[in-house]
């Protein structure tokens, strides 16, 4: 089969391309995080994510990226023998391609692929390359500013969205172009980055303006109305709570709660808008529809594993969440991340997930400036997850915790002005002590 010269053409410039996102990434990797998030975050607004039925297996700008991830991941194992692999990322990525290629020679590799693309592929892919840098305060450090950056411009989005169509509970509906669409400017997963970015702000150095902001990011996330994210967000702020209880500043940081959220509702009593947002809010806190919707639909999803085979290693992706909720078919997905990978990787890949997560738990420890940060993110994704399948951005957060589990230094040998450990502290070349040592 001869190639047009023009798809040729196409497919050389496509792979230099590829050629140096890999070597940029190896290079610069907080320049690889920054530039997944920015594309993530403006696919998921632009509405990327599905693509078309019927058009094929459309590359999404992420699906690239994912892949020139992965092989930078790879090759930095290769390239540093100090980096230790993660052998629990890796078996998970060997369970999804397993489960997919399953999948493709059952179902085509269109639906296989569209299925496993975002949750199971760029998920594991984006975590794997982040959980094998050396961990440090830099790579803490920019981790910070782009998830501050990221909350505070989905916060600006969020407030433009209010301002043009008002504040709305989780079921009100407007018409968008014909369209009933929700009223909520961001999704859950936008506002999960906006709690957490709060967190990182509380958790950090005691700064008037990073407090002062992270007060503002919560009251956004309240008006968000994603009550899983109120629940995510809630065990984060508690968990920092309760690490500050020796502290005296934990009741001046609870009265400076309600005090923010006391001058809130007098500024909306005084635009005559306090009705709405009150009524709104309620009306999202005690919907429980959507949740009774979603355990019907769990329960009803239980059934199609019906063979041992399929209960240890699930079914291949491309069987899609077909089920009958209340007399209606519904084929989304089933709202239940923990549930989704025992669907597609059995329960061997539910353990592992969960080994991941105790890992990353564990690894956590080991970095005395960034522990409680990491947990509280660490438990915010726990409590996403039963309601939600974790996106792929959230990767970022659990390679790095994983990533503290890495020896620190071991990519060069100290030199003899140096200390061997970075958490030691080390004396002049001068100093009797070290002279007499040499």
């Amino acid at each position: 089969m001869l190639l047009d010269p023009t798809t040729l053409l196409l497919g050389c410039a496509a792979l230099i391309v590829c050629a140096a996102l890999v070597a940029s990434f190896v290079r610069w990797p907080v320049w690889a995080i920054g530039l997944y998030i920015a594309v993530q975050l403006w696919q998921t607004r632009q509405n990327m994510h599905q693509p078309v039925p019927g058009a094929g297996l459309v590359l999404l700008p992420t699906d690239v990226l994912a892949v020139c991830l992965l092989v930078a991941a790879l090759i930095m194992l290769t390239r540093n023998r100090g980096r230790r692999a993660p052998a629990l990322l890796l078996a998970l990525l060997g369970l999804t391609a397993y489960a997919l290629i399953r999948g493709a020679g059952l179902f085509g590799l269109q639906a296989a692929g569209n299925e496993a693309r975002i949750h199971f592929i760029q998920l594991f892919c984006v975590t794997l390359f982040v959980a094998v840098l050396s961990p440090g305060r830099n790579l803490a450090r920019a981790f910070t500013l782009i998830w501050v950056l990221a909350a505070c411009a989905l916060s600006c989005l969020a407030v433009v969205g209010w301002l043009n169509v008002g504040i709305g509970s989780n079921s009100d509906r407007i018409m968008v172009d014909g369209a009933l669409t929700g009223t909520r400017p961001v999704s859950a997963a936008e506002a999960m980055i906006i709690g957490q970015a709060a967190t990182i702000l509380l958790c950090g150095r005691r700064s008037v303006r990073g407090r002062a902001l992270a007060w503002l990011l919560l009251v956004v996330v309240i008006l968000a109305q994603h009550r899983t994210v109120w629940l995510a967000t809630g065990v984060m702020i508690t968990g920092w709570l309760l690490s500050r209880h020796r502290q005296t500043g934990s009741r001046t940081a609870a009265l400076g709660v309600l005090g923010s959220l006391s001058m809130l509702y007098l500024g909306a009593v005084s635009w005559g808008t306090a009705d709405e947002v009150t009524s709104s809010l309620a009306a999202s806190s005690e919907d429980d529809r959507t949740l009774v919707w979603r355990m019907e639909g769990w329960h009803a999803l239980l059934p199609q594993l019906a063979e041992v085979p399929d209960w240890l290693l699930g079914l291949p992706f491309g069987s899609g969440y077909d089920r009958v909720i209340n007399g209606a078919f519904v084929a989304v997905s089933p709202h239940n991340y923990y549930l989704e990978v025992l669907m597609r990787l059995g329960l061997l890949g539910v353990a592992l997930l969960l080994l991941v997560y105790a890992t990353a738990w564990r690894a956590a420890g080991a970095d005395s400036e960034h522990k409680l940060m990491l947990r509280l993110l660490i438990c915010s994704q726990l409590v996403y997850m039963i309601t939600y399948s974790l996106s792929p951005e959230q990767a970022v957060i659990l390679g790095l915790s994983v990533a503290c589990e890495q020896p620190r230094g071991a990519c060069r040998p100290p030199s003899l002005e140096e200390s061997p450990c970075l958490t030691k502290p080390h004396s002049s070349p001068a100093s009797p002590a070290r002279t007499a040592r040499i």
